[in-house]
């Protein structure tokens, strides 16, 4: 199916222009989804520097707390208060208050012993409970390090904060007791508001727990509707995930990018729209392939067109012109007026050409004729030479010399009749090379009759022979087997005058063969008597030489009557082995030795 496609100049023309744009066109197709993906790697990483800016307010912060408790940890007020010492809690208190006082975003200050019970604090009016079992307090206590707590709602103050707690050591290095700072989270409003970040960005303050501490403004009112399902919140407290793609609780798909902030404790969680972020990128992807797709297409359009007038026009031309050439209009050089160069040479090549067959064909002609009225002349001596002979042998058999040789002649007359007809039928042929079947055996049968001398009323012949092309040398062996069996049937078949009939038929088998049928309903061939010898056993050997040269086989039933089938090929039999050829070759031996007669 793709073959026949591209016979044609034309497609061929513009498969050649597909394949020359198809190649750098495909190249830069992948050009463009590397260039488009390595913009939405570098837009996701956009976003992970977006949400590191979004914390650097709350990562200073906690440096800055972590600092003031590392002074005030050292302190002897402190030191002595939290080892228990009486006297040392006022000067604690005015301690922790003097260090908070520059900073507003610390709402209390609180230092507590290894119990969790408060020994001093920077607002003395404050209610400072037990906190032994607060998950920050204990891991403080544990880790002996710094920790954050989660949301937490001040009464007194009627805001949120959050704790950042951090150990008090001893000159022993154990643990004595805890240090907390109450950051409101009013002051941690301004997460999101850095400059430099997206104005459509939204970003989350998140404690360990996932609960948002601090969320972005809208109108005035905090909004979680930027936030992704609770699920992938849990991922990302529990540091699974650093950066994705999601779509939040309004609907709209966002790729995110977490910040931990300490030692994950609190997590700053910045999302973008995609529509944004993505799109416009794939927007410019889909114009580049779209670009690359119509240069393509349009210049195997223009391909096409071109190829249309510039050659397959003139291909075209060429070609009409030949079929006038062959028809023997020469006058095509008028048809390429315009056309170039190249066709116009070839043309003219072609009509050159042209006279010169003509002229060759003209030439052959004659001398085809010449040969045929030669090869025609010498059939017509061949046969006129085989009567000749014939004759010379009707003399020689008037001479008294004994029934069997007299009969011996006759039957010699016989068969040189036979190659006689043959001859005849190949120069009366249009080609001299082929006989046809049906005059040809037809006429042979009536002279096997009459040159036996039965009657056609005494012995009935019935001849259905079809129209059947065969060669002078399947002609031939095919006329001198018929002859043999025939006149073997005229001869002994019908003794005493005995009246009957002889069929012979010729049918067309499958694959190229034929099947010759001589049957008659004579006395049968064991009663057939002559001398007593059994007639016809020379005939009979050049019937197996005849068979064997047409490469077929023969058989013969009877009782009642004879009837002798022969199966062979219309065609010539070309031995396909040494065996087969050698057979063939004794076969045409035994064919053309003489017999003694």
């Amino acid at each position: 199916m793709f073959g026949q496609l591209l016979q044609p100049l034309r497609h061929r023309l513009i498969l050649l222009f597909a394949i020359v744009l198809v190649v750098p066109s495909t190249f830069g197709i992948i050009a463009a989804i590397d260039r488009y993906r390595d913009q939405v790697r570098q837009a996701h990483e956009s976003t992970v520097r977006f949400a590191t800016l979004a914390s650097n307010y709350e990562t200073n912060l906690l440096w800055q707390s972590n600092r003031i408790i590392q002074n005030l940890a050292h302190q002897p007020p402190v030191v002595a208060a939290v080892a228990g010492a009486p006297g040392v809690g006022a000067e604690c208190a005015q301690l922790l208050e003097t260090a908070i006082r520059p900073y507003p975003a610390y709402a209390i200050t609180v230092l507590r012993n290894a119990k969790g019970d408060a020994v001093c604090q920077s607002d003395p009016a404050a209610h400072a409970p037990n906190v032994m079992t607060a998950d920050w307090f204990r891991s403080v206590m544990e880790t002996r390090r710094e920790a954050v707590s989660g949301y937490f709602y001040a009464a007194r103050m009627q805001e949120g904060v959050i704790i950042y707690a951090a150990p008090v050591m001893n000159d022993r290095n154990e643990v004595t007791g805890v240090l907390s700072l109450a950051i409101r989270l009013e002051w941690l409003s301004a997460i999101g508001q850095e400059p430099g970040l997206p104005p459509d960005a939204m970003v989350y303050l998140l404690d360990r727990a996932g609960q948002v501490l601090v969320g972005p403004k809208a109108q005035g009112v905090d909004t979680q509707a930027g936030l992704p399902d609770a699920e992938i919140i849990q991922e990302v407290v529990g540091g699974y995930v650093r950066t994705f793609d999601s779509v939040g609780q309004d609907g709209i798909r966002r790729n995110y990018a977490v910040n931990v902030i300490g030692d994950k404790e609190l997590f700053v969680l910045l999302g973008q729209p995609t529509a944004r972020l993505i799109e416009p990128l794939w927007t410019t992807l889909l114009l580049q392939i779209g670009v690359l797709a119509f240069v393509s297409v349009a210049a195997m359009a223009a391909a096409l067109i071109g190829t249309r007038f510039l050659v397959t026009k003139w291909i075209n031309r060429l070609t009409e012109a030949a079929g006038s050439m062959s028809v023997g209009d020469l006058s095509v050089k008028r048809e390429f007026e315009g056309a170039p160069a190249e066709f116009r040479e070839l043309a003219d090549t072609l009509r050159e050409m042209a006279i010169r067959l003509d002229e060759r064909e003209a030439d052959l002609r004659q001398s085809l004729a010449q040969k045929q009225m030669m090869l025609r002349e010498i059939h017509h001596r061949v046969k006129n030479n085989l009567q000749t002979v014939t004759s010379l042998l009707n003399l020689y058999a008037r001479i008294p010399r004994g029934e069997a040789v007299k009969q011996a002649f006759t039957d010699v007359q016989m068969r040189i009749n036979a190659l006689a007809l043959v001859h005849r039928h190949l120069y009366e042929s249009q080609d001299m090379q082929e006989v046809d079947l049906h005059p040809f055996m037809t006429n042979l049968c009536s002279l096997l009759q009459d040159g036996s001398g039965v009657p056609p009323r005494r012995v009935r012949l019935n001849v259905d022979i079809p129209h059947l092309q065969v060669t002078g040398d399947r002609a031939v062996p095919l006329a001198l087997l018929t002859t043999e069996i025939l006149t073997n049937s005229f001869k002994h078949a019908f003794p005493n005058q005995r009246s009957g009939n002889i069929i012979v038929r010729i049918s067309r088998e499958e694959n190229g063969m034929a099947k010759l049928i001589i049957a008659d309903d004579g006395i049968g061939q064991s009663e057939r008597k002559v001398d007593g010898e059994m007639p016809g056993s020379m005939g009979q050997t050049l019937i197996e030489a005849f068979t064997r040269q047409l490469g077929g086989e023969i058989t013969t039933s009877g009782p009642p009557g004879t009837t002798s089938t022969l199966s062979f090929r219309l065609g010539p039999a070309r031995p396909d082995t040494a065996n087969d050829r050698q057979q063939a070759a004794s076969a045409d031996t035994a064919a053309r030795s003489p017999e003694p007669v």
